[in-house]
């Protein structure tokens, strides 16, 4: 099971597009030094939350080469919450790679994810060459009091180069889209839940096909969430075992805080010292911990 939706991905790169694409056409003899170099940070970021995100679904993309750097208090504090030291480590491997350098940057997230791009080397470094110039030495001075006049750089930088070069920015960042609907297009909302759904329950008497249903939402016709079969679940609570009704009852507590008294008395249930499977509960904790109304209103993407 992977705790990934491409769509979030997808829509996380489009809000950041769209505020480079807004300053390009906004860009002027005034502002084109500022927008530049904010149309850099935005990609960058664009970038790096790729590779969070991505790294976070599959953690295996990390390499065993380089221990990770890790403070005591980053594990002591979250002993019992180990997604925060996932974080931690794919933070710090992040901060390791992202340093101004945005060919490095791009190289990285290509073979950590497995796509891809085409990109000019030799554009790309032009654009991390000016944007750390304007970020780090963006002064009338050119050292000349300690190199001399000689000394002096005229390698200047001029409207029409921040908007080529934030054109080719932008179409890098089209291009990656493109490659992630590609590579990672079939990981939706709905394979979420039923992924979980079926590493959850292996009886047939709870095939997640026969228990769930997608239906469209009472508040937006247009809009998919999840529903449950309830005639089906009434039959197969008669003869699913204990731990079974455990785990459905946890689940179906998200759908409705009332609904389990449909289905079970309290008595039915058993206490966490009979459920042989821990690690179901966390997993089902860490899915409705990053997606607290999956079984209650949202919208359920690749449903058809």
């Amino acid at each position: 099971m992977r705790v990934f939706v491409c769509e979030e991905l997808i829509n996380d790169l489009r809000v950041n597009f769209e505020k480079i694409k807004d300053m390009f056409g906004q860009m002027n003899k005034q502002n084109y030094e500022a927008f530049f170099v904010y149309s850099f940070a935005l990609f960058e970021s664009s970038i790096c939350e790729v590779l969070r995100r991505i790294l976070a679904a599959f953690p295996e993309k990390l390499s065993d080469e380089k221990q990770p750097k890790l403070k005591y208090s980053d594990i002591l504090n979250n002993i019992y919450s180990s997604n925060y030291i996932l974080y931690s480590i794919i933070d710090a491997e992040i901060k390791s790679i992202s340093k101004g350098d945005a060919v490095a940057l791009l190289q990285k997230m290509q073979k950590l994810i497995s796509i891809e791009l085409s990109f000019n080397k030799n554009i790309i470094d032009e654009v991390s060459k000016y944007r750390n110039k304007l970020a780090h030495d963006n002064t009338v001075s050119k050292r000349e009091y300690i190199l001399g006049s000689g000394s002096r750089n005229n390698d200047s930088f001029s409207l029409e180069k921040a908007k080529t070069l934030i054109g080719v920015l932008m179409n890098v960042l089209s291009d990656l889209e493109l490659s992630l609907k590609i590579k990672y297009q079939k990981y939706t909302k709905y394979k979420l839940i039923k992924d979980l759904w079926e590493e959850i329950f292996e009886t047939p008497l709870l095939k997640f096909e026969d228990c769930i249903e997608i239906r469209k939402s009472t508040m937006d016709r247009k809009m998919d969430v999840v529903g449950l079969n309830f005639e089906h679940l009434k039959r197969a609570t008669q003869s699913i075992s204990s731990g079974e009704k455990f785990f459905l009852a946890f689940l179906l507590h998200q759908y409705s805080g009332s609904i389990n008294d449909q289905f079970f008395k309290f008595r039915d249930i058993p206490g966490l010292v009979s459920v042989t499977s821990k690690k179901n509960i966390n997993k089902i904790l860490h899915v409705f911990d990053i997606y607290p109304n999956l079984f209650n209103g949202v919208h359920i993407d690749g449903a058809t």
